[in-house]
C-alpha cells in the first residue's frame, strides 16, 4: 500500500532522528501539529548585554560574559536544539512548496504525483540484501533466526530505499526551483589541540570527533567516516579526540593506549584494531594488539602502565563538555554539532554546503 502524501512528507524529516544512535545521548522525535491553532509563543526574555552585570557576591560582580563562557556548551546546545526545530519546520515547508509547484506544473494532484514518482518506484529488497543485512546484524538479534526476522528487515529496507526515493526526488525538485536556504546553523569554535589528524591542515572542511573505543556506535560510525574520507579527499581534514564514558569500564585505558601507540607512530593503526575488536580492550588485550600491528610490546606495556596519558585524556574529556558533548560520537564538522552514527549523506548534506561557502 502506498504511504499517505502527510506520512510521505514526514519521512526526510524524521529520517535523521530514526537512524541516529549514541552511546549516553537520548533523543526525541518533535511531535505532529494536530491542525489547532496554537497558542502564541511566551515571548523571550532580554539578553543582558555584554559586560553587564548578572550578579554581585559582596563587592564582586559576576559578568554575563563570565557567565557566558562558563555556560558556553550548554547555551550551544540549546542554540542546536533551537536550529534544529527551524530546520525540520523549514524542511517540511519547502518540501510542500516545491511539490505544489511541481503538481500544477504536471496538473496532478501531490498525492498521485508522489505515487508516481516516489511509490512506485520503490521494489522490495532482493534476497541478497536482506542476507547481507541478517549476516551483519546477527549478533544483535538475540539468537533469532533469519527467517524470524525476515519480515521485519524486508519491511525496513523497503522504507530505507522510500526514504532515500524520497529524499533523491525532493532534492531535485529543490534545485529545479532555485530553493535556496538561509537559516545558518550554530557553529561554536572547537580547539584541534595536538591530536591525531588525518589530511591536509588547510583543507576547507575540518571534521573534529569526539569518540569512545568501547561505544558500538563509534564503531559503526567509523566505517561511514572512512567513506566520507574517500568521497571527499583532501578537501577534509579529521581530528580524533577522546570522550571516553564512565560507563565503558575499559575506555579510558583505551583512549591512553591509543596516545601510547601514537607515540610509537601507530595511532590509526591501534585505533582501526580497537574498533575492530571491542571485546579486546582490557590492558592485557591492548598489549597483544599492539604487538600485533608491530609497535614495541615493552615500550608500549610501560607506557600504558605509568598512565603518562591519563591526562591528556581527561583534557579531551573535559573539552568535549565544554563544547556540549554528552554522547558519543559527536562530530563537529567546521563547528557545527552533529550527533550519533548517521549515514554518509548526513554528512554530505553539511560538508556540501560548507564547500559552497567557500566558492
Amino acid at each position: 500500500m502506498a504511504l499517505s502524501i502527510t506520512r510521505l512528507l514526514a519521512v526526510g524529516a524524521t529520517v535523521c532522528a530514526a537512524a541516529t544512535f549514541a552511546c549516553g545521548a537520548a533523543s526525541g522525535d518533535a511531535s505532529k501539529d494536530s491542525g489547532k491553532k496554537k497558542p502564541a509563543a511566551p515571548a523571550a526574555s532580554t539578553p543582558a548585554s555584554s559586560g553587564s552585570t548578572v550578579a554581585m557576591v559582596g563587592d564582586k560582580a559576576i559578568t554575563v560574559d563570565e557567565l557566558d563562557s562558563q555556560a558556553a556548551g550548554a547555551l550551544f546546545k540549546v542554540r542546536q536544539q533551537e536550529y534544529e526545530a527551524r530546520k525540520q519546520v523549514l524542511d517540511g515547508m519547502i518540501n510542500d512548496a516545491v511539490l505544489d509547484k511541481e503538481a500544477a506544473a504536471k496538473g496532478v494532484p501531490k498525492e498521485k504525483l508522489m505515487d508516481a514518482e516516489v511509490n512506485s518506484k520503490v521494489t522490495d529488497p532482493a534476497q541478497k540484501e536482506i542476507d547481507d543485512w541478517f549476516e551483519q546484524n546477527k549478533a544483535r538479534l538475540g539468537g533469532q533466526t533469519k527467517e524470524q526476522v525476515g519480515p521485519q528487515v524486508t519491511a525496513m529496507l523497503k522504507n530505507q530505499k522510500l526514504q532515500d526515493t524520497q529524499r533523491s526526488y525532493l532534492k531535485g525538485l529543490r534545485d529545479k526551483y532555485g530553493v535556496k536556504v538561509m537559516l545558518e546553523p550554530p557553529r561554536i569554535e572547537v580547539a584541534q589541540d595536538d591530536d591525531p589528524s588525518k589530511g591536509p591542515a588547510k583543507a576547507p572542511v575540518t571534521i573534529v570527533e569526539f569518540s569512545d573505543y568501547q561505544c558500538p556506535f563509534c564503531s559503526k560510525a567509523e566505517g561511514t567516516v572512512q567513506d566520507v574520507l574517500k568521497k571527499y579527499g583532501d578537501k577534509i581534514r579529521l581530528v580524533y579526540r577522546d570522550y571516553p564514558l564512565s560507563f565503558h569500564q575499559n575506555a579510558h585505558t583505551a583512549a591512553e593506549a591509543s596516545e601510547c601507540a601514537k607515540e610509537q607512530g601507530k595511532f590509526w593503526e591501534m585505533h582501526d584494531a580497537m574498533f575492530a575488536n571491542q571485546q579486546k580492550l582490557a590492558a592485557t588485550d591492548l598489549v597483544e594488539t599492539a604487538s600485533g600491528i608491530g609497535i614495541d610490546k615493552a615500550k608500549f606495556k610501560t607506557c600504558l602502565d605509568s598512565g603518562k596519558f591519563k591526562t591528556e585524556v581527561d583534557k579531551d574529556f573535559q573539552d568535549g563538555s565544554k563544547y556540549g558533548v554528552t554522547g558519543t560520537p559527536t562530530f563537529f564538522i567546521n563547528g557545527i554539532m552533529m550527533v550519533g552514527a548517521r549515514d554518509t549523506q548526513s554528512f554530505a548534506d553539511i560538508i556540501d554546503q560548507e564547500l559552497e561557502r567557500r566558492k
